[in-house]
């Protein structure tokens, strides 16, 4: 249940055993400026209270962190401030999004996830910065969500790229079926706005005046990230609705297409269908039926019309 567990002093590791009672015994020696960082993965009811009633987490808090379908959002409470954040991934087309909730306390921060890839690189990308880490727990939970933010950008350079793959196919000559991969790219694009966006202002507020003096600089700079994402994740809208458009637009030109050559084909064959349907009448009085060369110049008159027809359509492009 408990990942991960350390007590930090002057921003140094000291690892604690994973259980809930070694946790209460960390958090009983903690000293003036030490501080403690839990991980949790996927936690049931009972022993995310027995986390909960040793740090001393609100009730509505602990049940937003275990229903794990929260919007992003960042909550101040007496003692600790709530931060519901997102992971994302991305892969085959396929936008995954995963819940992590994050309690910041004086003393002490407590991350739990429910799926999704794991914190530790966070946690290990922060243990060898001791300096910063020194400034108590704020400095681990600007790790944990510079580590999320900084993937947001990756997974929208990713989703451009496949947004420029999209547009050469819309443009290129050879007909195919973009209309299902671009709706699949907006419903997935859809999946990654509503994990960023709903962020964007409580992280800002954050970033203002909820962090210490120190650490302001470094959740704007979150902020920033966050705000560079959200832009992508509008350009990467407005390029697939301009994408789904010309595409949409191809279709309409390759069905005007299709129609110019069988208005041509069926142009052409009228013409022997008409000449053969008068003969074909069979009355006994019509010209050239006795006639010898009568066969031979009605076949040269059809085959002579319809190079003629062919020719014209040819030249006006509809062939």
């Amino acid at each position: 249940m408990i990942i991960d567990c350390a007590v930090y002093r002057d921003g140094v590791r000291e690892t604690t055993e994973h259980d809930s009672e070694s946790l209460d015994a960390a958090l009983a020696r903690l000293g003036e400026d030490d501080f403690l960082w839990v991980g949790i993965g996927n936690p049931t009811a009972d022993e995310m209270h027995r986390v909960a009633g040793s740090l001393g987490l609100h009730p509505l808090a602990v049940e937003d962190a275990l229903e794990a379908h929260q919007r992003p959002k960042v909550e101040r409470y007496p003692d600790h401030t709530f931060i519901s954040i997102r992971t994302v991934s991305y892969s085959d087309d396929d936008i995954t999004t995963h819940e992590v909730n994050i309690f910041l306390g004086v003393n002490y921060l407590l991350t739990v996830r429910h799926g999704g890839p794991t914190l530790k690189n966070a946690r290990k990308a922060a243990e060898r910065m001791i300096e910063p880490l020194s400034h108590g727990p704020t400095a681990a939970l600007y790790a944990v969500v510079d580590s999320i933010v900084d993937h947001y950008e990756d997974v929208a350079a990713e989703l451009e790229t496949d947004v420029q793959e999209v547009e050469t196919s819309v443009f290129s000559a050879q007909r195919s079926s973009d209309s299902t991969r671009i709706y699949r790219l907006k419903r997935e694009t859809l999946e990654f706005r509503r994990a960023v966006l709903p962020l964007r202002e409580p992280l800002h507020r954050f970033a203002l005046a909820a962090a210490t003096e120190d650490a302001r600089p470094y959740f704007r700079d979150i902020a920033d990230h966050l705000a560079r994402a959200a832009e992508a994740i509008d350009s990467i809208d407005h390029l697939l609705d301009n994408a789904l458009q010309a595409h949409l637009a191809q279709l309409s030109v390759q069905q005007n297409e299709d129609m110019r050559k069988l208005t041509a084909g069926a142009t052409i064959f009228a013409v022997p269908t008409a000449i053969a349907g008068i003969y074909g009448m069979n009355f006994e009085h019509m010209p050239e039926l006795t006639w010898t060369y009568g066969y031979p110049l009605c076949v040269g008159v059809i085959g002579t019309l319809c190079g003629y027809i062919y020719w014209r359509f040819k030249r006006s492009g509809w062939l």
